[in-house]
């Protein structure tokens, strides 16, 4: 478990940059989680995060312009959603590639949508750099400042002894509580 440990810090640079290529909303908060605790640099996570994700987006973006005949047989079953997603980007356009990145799920379809509603790709270069960049920025320093507070909290409640058993009946309790209460709908 170590030696996986060591290798994932080891390369985890590498890993953040490969990941925000798709997505990377996970990578960015883990990194900005273990940046906290001194393993990673959090300037370098974000940059490395923000220039992959502007690229995976772009060349979403370009795939789904010049490549919509080889790419709809994969959205078969979805040619509605295709269809209402065209209409949105044609309607919200800047709204819409601004906040996709924050919506996990959308952030690699909206691009692909984009480029099947031949959207302007200067203008979506624009917007796309400028969402990444608060997208990386906002939830690298998040991360960093949530694990910064995580670590002071489990400093404080490793003096007491007690502490531990009450927290984690607390939270288990508070996951049973929501998961029994919002599974039911």
């Amino acid at each position: 478990m170590q030696e996986m440990i060591e290798t994932l810090l080891q390369y985890g640079y590498v890993i953040l940059f490969i990941y925000s290529f798709g997505g990377g909303m996970v990578g960015i908060l883990a990194a900005g989680v273990l940046s906290a605790q001194g393993k990673f640099d959090i300037h370098l996570c974000i940059l490395l995060a923000f220039i992959s994700n502007t690229l995976g987006s772009t060349l979403l973006f370009i795939l789904g312009k010049y490549y919509k005949k080889d790419l709809m047989p994969y959205f078969k079953k979805h040619r509605r959603k295709i269809a209402l997603a065209i209409l949105k980007i044609k309607q919200y356009g800047i709204f819409l590639l601004s906040t996709q990145k924050f919506i996990y799920g959308l952030k690699t379809f909206i691009p692909i949508a984009a480029g099947f509603a031949k959207y302007n790709f200067m203008k979506f270069c624009l917007i796309n750099t400028l969402a990444s960049l608060l997208w990386a920025i906002l939830l690298g320093y998040s991360a960093f400042l949530f694990g910064t507070l995580i670590e002071k909290f489990f400093t404080k409640l490793g003096d007491y002894s007690y502490g531990a058993p009450l927290f984690l009946i607390f939270l288990l309790g508070g996951i049973w509580f929501y998961l029994n209460k919002f599974s039911k709908k």
